[in-house]
């Protein structure tokens, strides 16, 4: 470990209290403008502090471009910033660098966009410097002073110098590129062993250790690789164990064969930070149609912690200290446990909608009383309307028998309703499945009916599954109509409810069958209710309660029926 990161470390650098430092603490940093001198220039008028880089500049060949039109962002290193850097390598002055290694310098310090120190976020800036690498931020802290940290390298001095062409952030330190591949940073490190004599057998070395040029998909490639640790403690201690276990065909170059399979589920496609990670549910794999989901629980980042099939799932901690390593094709990141893509068969999802994270953390409040979410505040439900809220509702009325007695509801149709709201599922199994809406008909005004409303409210609403439109939409202002299970089910509807409450409300409680949906990965997908024209002013009293994925093969799409006390009616 280099000096410079030792230094870094004693900062007490925590990418996930990136925000919590933004918020507590003013980042310190200094704010000059100027319209009249472009980059080149500024680092020329101002010798005490950018002399050093000016004259790396001048030997790079680049104080032309650097002085002309165009948008850039440079991190200049200060005098003493290069000082050091030339300390490091052994040299003595500028003057000791090469046409090509002052180039390269320049080019990794350089974006071409204008950067200000408030896009800066916990993870990699969105484009990759000039260099060909993203540069990663962050925020360090040393007695109560927060400041931004690039590639845990250099601290942000000075920020947001405004130049003709662009911004100078200046930075104490030079950066310093990576230099190995994906594959030799697993393979200098002992720890991998294992997992990279596994890449080696499945062919994957290779993939890793170069940067693919004809490919703008695999351009950068992340890996979670399981150290010997996470393997021993599986029983796996040596390379013929792992075969052992996984090597289905005997070859494991063949995509066909477990031990490939189980290398291609580690490697996911683009350069993912910890923070790209965490910012999105799951994440597609080099193995074809099988993704890696993630989470941040306090601070551990999980990957794979999942609820299926009414059993948690605990998931895969990943060692930070040891992630967020960055190779000239990708990132790395060190997983503490073994796991591998599960082999499984479509099951039914009940999806109780009501029953989600947020409310959950309101014990006081979860199936105890009624709530309303403000906009933003809900991470797997979105919306259209800021000014609108996603309402919690708690009933034990006998007319509204719902699962569990709570259910949402989400007025839709006019300017002051929702026009449409996206719900990120559950888990659910890659297969075929019927898709059902379990609501409870209701209208602001006139009388609920099992035909098209002929007065008061009326809301049709169209439904959708990972953007493609279902066969037909789904009306909360219609309940179902009468007949056996047969016969509903002949019709697209099903009595999902095993509550008949008061006499009127039987017929209420509707589940509508929308449309046969594909599902073509074991992830988390959205479903999207949009609003149609012919809602008009739309409908207040839209009471949804459950959403059902029920294999197309399965033996029944009408059972179980659904009690309001939690219980499931098989009959």
């Amino acid at each position: 470990m280099n000096k410079t990161f030792k230094r870094l470390v004693f900062l007490g650098l925590s990418t996930f209290a990136f925000a919590y430092f933004i918020s507590c603490k003013k980042v310190e940093v200094v704010k000059a403008t100027t319209s009249d001198v472009n980059i080149y220039d500024y680092l020329r008028q101002h010798p005490d502090s950018f002399s050093e880089i000016a004259r790396i500049v001048d030997k790079s060949g680049y104080s032309g471009f650097l002085n002309a039109y165009g948008s850039y962002t440079m991190f200049a290193p200060t005098n003493s910033g290069v000082k050091l850097y030339l300390n490091e390598i052994n040299k003595t002055s500028v003057d000791d660098l090469t046409a090509d290694e002052a180039k390269n310098i320049v080019k990794f310090h350089l974006l071409e966009d204008t950067l200000t120190t408030s896009t800066f976020k916990d993870g990699k800036l969105p484009l990759v410097t000039m260099y060909g690498q993203y540069l990663v931020t962050g925020v360090a802290n040393d007695k109560g002073i927060s400041s931004f940290l690039i590639n845990r390298q250099a601290i942000v001095s000075q920020g947001n110098l405004r130049t003709g062409n662009g911004y100078i952030h200046a930075i104490d330190h030079v950066l310093k590129p990576a230099t190995k591949s994906l594959a030799q940073l697993i393979d200098a490190d002992p720890k991998f062993s294992i997992f990279r004599d596994a890449l080696v057998a499945t062919g994957f070395y290779d993939t890793l250790n170069t940067i693919n040029t004809t490919n703008p998909s695999r351009r950068w490639l992340t890996v979670f690789a399981e150290t010997n640790k996470a393997l021993q403690d599986s029983g796996i201690t040596s390379i013929d164990a792992l075969k052992q276990k996984y090597s289905t065909k005997g070859n494991p170059k063949d995509p066909q064969d477990s031990l490939h399979i189980y290398v291609a589920y580690h490697i996911t496609t683009d350069a993912k930070y910890l923070s790209d990670i965490i910012s999105a549910p799951s994440h597609t794999t080099l193995q074809p149609l099988e993704v890696i989901t993630s989470k941040l629980v306090d601070q551990t980042v999980l990957l794979n912690d999942i609820d299926f099939n009414g059993v948690h799932e605990n998931g895969i901690p990943l060692d930070r200290a040891a992630s967020d390593i960055s190779a000239t094709n990708g990132v790395l990141h060190a997983a503490t446990a073994h796991f591998r893509p599960k082999p499984r068969v479509p099951v039914p999802v009940y999806w109780d909608v009501a029953d989600f994270q947020e409310v959950r953390n309101q014990p006081a409040v979860f199936r105890k009383k009624s709530l309303d979410f403000a906009y933003g505040t809900v991470k797997d439900i979105d919306w259209d309307n800021p000014a609108n809220v996603l309402s919690y509702s708690y009933t034990t009325g006998s007319s509204v028998p719902v699962y569990y007695n709570d259910y949402l509801t989400v007025p839709m149709g006019n300017t002051s309703r929702h026009h449409w709201l996206e719900f990120r599922t559950p888990l659910i199994v890659k297969g075929r499945y019927w898709l059902w809406i379990c609501y409870r008909a209701a209208k602001g005004s006139g009388t609920v009916t099992t035909t098209y409303p002929t007065s008061g409210s009326n809301c049709p609403v169209q439904v959708s599954f990972d953007g493609a439109i279902t066969e037909r939409p789904f009306n909360f202002c219609i309940k179902r109509p009468n007949g056996s299970d047969g016969e509903l089910l002949a019709l697209g509807w099903k009595r999902y409810s095993s509550d008949v409450g008061d006499s009127t409300s039987n017929n209420f409680m509707s589940g509508r069958f929308v449309g046969i949906v594909d599902v073509p990965t074991t992830d988390r997908h959205i479903v999207r209710f949009d609003v149609l024209p012919a809602a008009g002013t739309g409908n207040p009293s839209n009471f949804l309660d459950m959403i059902h994925f029920i294999p197309a093969d399965w033996s029944s799409q009408y059972l179980p029926r659904f009690g309001r006390d939690g219980s499931l009616q098989y009959y």
